[in-house]
C-alpha cells in the first residue's frame, strides 16, 4: 500500500462518512470540507490529462489538486449560493465522468467535458429548485456513502488510487454487486439518520446561520 493509497483512502472514509451522516446538519462547516475533498481529486483528474504524468503520480498533480481543493472550499464557506452549486455540481461531474468511462469511451478530456456539462445541469437544477432540505440530503448521503466505499476499497488494495480518477460513483460501476450494495446500504442508512431528527415542514436551509 502507497503513502497516496492510504492518505487518499483514509480521507476519503473519514470525509465522506462525516457528509453521509451529517451533512445537512453540519452543512456550513462540512460542505467546505466536502468541497476541499472534489476540489483535490477532480483537480488531479484535469492534472494527469493535461500533463499526462498519472493520477496523483507527481508533485504537480498533487499541488493542482490541493490548490482547487482549497479554492472550493473558500468559495463555499463564504457565499451560500455558490456553496449550493458546487454541492450539485459535485455530484453531476461524479455521475457524468464515471457513466461515461463506464460505458467504455474512456477518461479522457471528452470525459472530462461530459463531466462539466452534467455538473453544470445539476448546479442549475439545484439553484432553480431553492435548495430543499430533502436534496441536501439526498446528496450528501448517497455522495458521503460512495465516498467511504471508494475509501475501503483502496485501502484493501481492491482498487488502486488511480480508479478515484473516474469518479467516486465510476469506480464503484466496475465493482459488481458487493460494491453497488454496500454503497445502497450506507446511502440509505445514512439519508434515514439525517430524517430522523428533520421536521415534516422544512423546506429550507436557514441562511441566517451562514457565514458569509
Amino acid at each position: 500500500m502507497s503513502i497516496e493509497g492510504i492518505l487518499v483512502g483514509l480521507l476519503a472514509i473519514v470525509i465522506g462518512a462525516a457528509w453521509a451522516f451529517y451533512g445537512l446538519k453540519l452543512f456550513t462547516i462540512l460542505l467546505p470540507i466536502w468541497a476541499f475533498f472534489f476540489g483535490l481529486v477532480a483537480g488531479g483528474q484535469w492534472a494527469a490529462e493535461i500533463f499526462g504524468q498519472g493520477f496523483f503520480a507527481s508533485v504537480l498533480s498533487w499541488g493542482i489538486g490541493i490548490v482547487f481543493g482549497l479554492v472550493l472550499a473558500a468559495i463555499s464557506y463564504f457565499w451560500y449560493y455558490a456553496a449550493i452549486v458546487i454541492l450539485g455540481g459535485a455530484v453531476g461531474y461524479s455521475l457524468g465522468v464515471g457513466f461515461f468511462e463506464f460505458l467504455g469511451f474512456g477518461t479522457g478530456v471528452i470525459a472530462l467535458v461530459v463531466g462539466l456539462i452534467l455538473g453544470a445541469l445539476f448546479a442549475i437544477g439545484t439553484f432553480l429548485l431553492g435548495v430543499p432540505v430533502l436534496l441536501v440530503m439526498i446528496f450528501s448521503a448517497f455522495s458521503g456513502a460512495a465516498a467511504v466505499v471508494n475509501g475501503v476499497l483502496i485501502l484493501f488494495n481492491q482498487i488502486p488510487v488511480g480508479a478515484v480518477n473516474v469518479g467516486i460513483f465510476g469506480s464503484l460501476l466496475h465493482q459488481g454487486v458487493v460494491g453497488t450494495v454496500a454503497f445502497l446500504l450506507i446511502g440509505a442508512a445514512a439519508l434515514i439518520y439525517q430524517m430522523r431528527d428533520v421536521g415534516q415542514t422544512i423546506t429550507s436551509i436557514d441562511r441566517s446561520s451562514y457565514s458569509y
